[in-house]
């Protein structure tokens, strides 16, 4: 079964990067294949540190974030690492519910992950709520 890791969260500075950035290397020193994607346009971690592994996605472009699930499907054995940019939940969402992408993944064999970064501030944990009542239990 193909896995895509986002590691998302929508505000800045809370690690985003250094989450998506220490999983790449676990996945690196444990020889697990992975590709990765960035959505940061302008500071992409894993673009910077991890050149190899790592292409550019736009937040905003379906066909761009079309290119994450393709990738799963077409290389299962690949672990997916998807660094998303503070800011980018909204337009992530729209994707999911407008191209079927949960169910789609679900129909492909490709589990959907959402590792959700925060701190301990009540901004972060109102989002973390809204992230739960919007997808439930899927």
């Amino acid at each position: 079964m193909a896995n895509v890791h986002f590691i998302g969260g929508e505000k800045g500075g809370v690690g985003k990067s250094v989450v998506a950035r220490v999983l790449a290397q676990y996945f690196i020193d444990n020889n697990l294949p992975f590709l990765g994607f960035d959505t940061d346009r302008s500071h992409g971690s894993l673009l910077r540190f991890y050149t190899d592994y790592a292409s550019p996605v736009v937040v905003d472009s379906y066909e761009s974030l079309d290119a994450i699930i393709e990738a799963a499907i077409e290389q299962p054995e690949k672990r997916i690492l998807v660094d998303l940019a503070a800011q980018t939940h909204e337009p992530l969402v729209k994707w999911m519910d407008e191209s079927g992408v949960l169910d789609m993944a679900g129909e492909a064999g490709v589990a959907l992950n959402y590792w959700h970064v925060m701190d301990s501030g009540k901004d972060s944990v109102d989002l973390l709520k809204k992230l739960f009542d919007r997808f439930d239990s899927r």
